[in-house]
């Protein structure tokens, strides 16, 4: 905004492109059948490319899961609050340091919670104790990059030793697989969780790798996506053991049974901490799982075919150990290509979706600036201010948690933020003065 204006709608014939006529810049297209029936806010836009398609289908995706605070608003809100709690803690110290660290917390939630947008059938909903989204399907959450290091470092580990070995035997040459450019990735310790063992009596630390790779022996050929999909784990109880005890026996299948028959259920192996008190169970409705971390990077970058190699052999390549995917002298590139036929179809069809969604996010920054480009005048450029964050630059690290960024800032907070938010609030207190000047002018007072 604003848009150009167009006196009459055109078609042209070379490209088949569809200028719809506008008449005031501020408007978007719209149809006043649809305006009336729908009675809601609307855009209609000719889709006449595959670019296109792509961009609309990102932005509409990300508009409507966008936090209702942005990063920047947020963390002025998070400042503003500890600036104004300093103020007061200096003017008193009788307080425990446990108590004015309660009050913080309260005054940013309080804060942050008066400064969100909420619809009017949001706050319905909240009211009436109803859900707040519905969803076609159910959710787990994966920590990829974490199995990734993991991986690496056992990889590491085998061709240190290989390495020695040679140097032993005065075979060492230069022609060494260096593993650099990769493992500085592992600085970052594996997250564990603590959880019961035997009666509660002994706590072992576990996760989802440790329960992938000392799964059942009659889950060989499942994938680490697939595991988490399907499977969760649970405490065994009565009908658990009794379960596993009739499933350990051949036993012909009765061709009368009635009822729902039962989950699955798969003992873990005896290596896992937790093989005597827990085992797997199959959900009766699958589950998508949902990456954590760092994005997998998109397969035509070659600065990152490593990592992206790595991570669709963790995922979608079923394994017990590093060996399982890569050789010691081997790169993760040439053990994908190698390994590549036992991805199954499902996952290839996944594996397009992650590219796919690169492109769209690809696809929508182009178009936003091919919409800025064509709403300036022939004398004027782009204002700088309207370029999409790392257009040109794509990282992998963008989605992850601005929970980290946000601490990182917070403790630098003292350093600038004082200064830039007195600018701000005087730019904003200089455009308020500018237009309240102008409306008493426009009514002739």
């Amino acid at each position: 905004m604003p848009r150009k204006l167009v006196p009459v709608s055109t078609i042209d014939p070379d490209t088949g492109r569809i200028s719809m006529r506008r008449s005031d810049p501020w408007i978007n297209n719209f149809n006043e059948y649809l305006i009336a029936a729908c009675r809601c806010n609307m855009d209609i836009k000719f889709i006449w490319s595959g670019s296109d398609a792509k961009a609309l289908v990102y932005y509409i995706t990300d508009y409507v899961t966008k936090m209702s605070l942005s990063f920047h608003d947020t963390f002025a809100l998070v400042q503003k609050c500890i600036t104004s709690f300093k103020n007061l803690s200096d003017q008193t110290d009788k307080e425990s340091a446990i108590e004015r660290s309660r009050k913080l917390v309260l005054r940013c939630y309080n804060t942050l919670a008066s400064q969100q947008e909420l619809s009017g059938v949001q706050v319905a909903s909240y009211l009436m104790n109803w859900d707040d989204h519905y969803t076609t399907h159910k959710f787990q959450g994966l920590y990829l990059i974490q199995t990734e290091r993991f991986l690496q470092t056992e990889l590491n580990e085998m061709r240190t030793k290989q390495n020695l070995e040679l140097a032993s035997h005065d075979m060492l040459d230069d022609d060494v697989f260096d593993d650099g450019t990769i493992d500085e990735e592992n600085n970052d310790e594996e997250h564990f969780q603590i959880q019961p063992s035997e009666n509660d009596k002994k706590f072992v630390l576990v996760n989802t790798r440790i329960d992938y790779q000392y799964r059942s022996d009659t889950l060989n050929n499942i994938c680490l996506y697939d595991f988490v999909s399907i499977l969760y784990k649970k405490k065994m109880n009565a009908t658990d053991m009794k379960y596993l005890s009739k499933t350990a026996l051949p036993q012909e299948k009765e061709p009368n049974q009635t009822g729902r028959p039962p989950n699955e259920r798969f003992p873990f192996q005896n290596q896992h901490p937790q093989a005597t008190t827990h085992l797997m169970m199959k959900y009766s409705q699958s589950r998508v799982p949902i990456l954590y971390g760092p994005q997998i990077p998109r397969r035509d970058r070659e600065d990152t075919q490593e990592r992206y190699s790595r991570a669709l052999l963790t995922l979608f390549v079923p394994w017990r150990t590093v060996s399982d995917l890569c050789d010691d002298n081997q790169k993760w590139e040439d053990a994908f290509k190698s390994h590549q036929h036992r991805i199954s179809t499902y996952s290839w069809n996944i594996i397009e979706n992650i590219q796919l969604l690169h492109e769209c996010k690809k696809d929508r920054d182009e178009h936003l600036l091919q919409v800025i480009a064509a709403a300036q005048t022939e004398n004027d450029t782009i204002d700088p201010v309207l370029f999409p964050a790392n257009h040109d630059v794509y990282n992998d690290y963008d989605d992850m948690n601005d929970s980290e960024d946000l601490l990182e800032l917070l403790g630098n907070s003292n350093e600038y933020m004082t200064a830039a938010m007195i600018g701000t609030k005087k730019s904003a207190e200089n455009k308020y003065i500018e237009e309240t000047i102008e409306a008493v002018e426009s009514v002739g007072r």
